[in-house]
């Protein structure tokens, strides 16, 4: 009798364990809606930024100093996206989607060993600014392509 208890009570422990394991983190479960939200706004503009270099050279041939100003901001703009895709960061244990394709570059996650271990709240946040960051980036991209639209017309 004591044999079988020695066994089934570490069994009871460890089942308990890994049941309360298994439940997902609501403040993950939201860092990773977050991550999802930014990485569709993604999708959206990446067409866009990767239209940006046949743009400039639209624009080049003007001599408007609005012209010139676009350009600047497309630069701008460029960097930017580029600076958000270095910075993106995966939601650890958590599925997500990626909707985008890529043209001539290539795209990497740079799921940092020590972010894994960020504490749920710190996770939720950084992705909120990750996505508030490329909800910026949508605004100015969608601002320059108006003002494109108007120089070419």
């Amino acid at each position: 009798m004591k044999c079988i208890l020695s066994l089934i009570v570490p069994l009871a422990f460890s089942l308990g364990a890994c049941s309360r394991s298994d439940q997902k983190d609501p403040l993950l479960e939201e860092a990773a809606k977050f991550h999802n939200e930014a990485t569709q706004i993604q999708a959206v503009i990446e067409p866009q930024i990767e239209q940006i270099d046949s743009l400039k050279i639209l624009l080049a041939n003007r001599t408007e100093p609005v012209a010139l100003a676009t350009v600047t901001t497309l630069d701008s703009l460029k960097k930017a996206f580029e600076q958000w895709e270095e910075n993106l960061v995966e939601v650890p244990g958590m599925p997500h989607e990626h909707h985008h394709e890529h043209g001539k570059h290539e795209h990497h996650h740079h799921a940092d060993a020590t972010l894994k271990d960020l504490p749920a709240d710190k996770m939720r946040d950084l992705q909120l600014g990750i996505l508030d960051n490329i909800r910026q980036i949508q605004e100015r991209t969608d601002a320059a392509f108006s003002q494109v639209t108007s120089i070419l017309r």
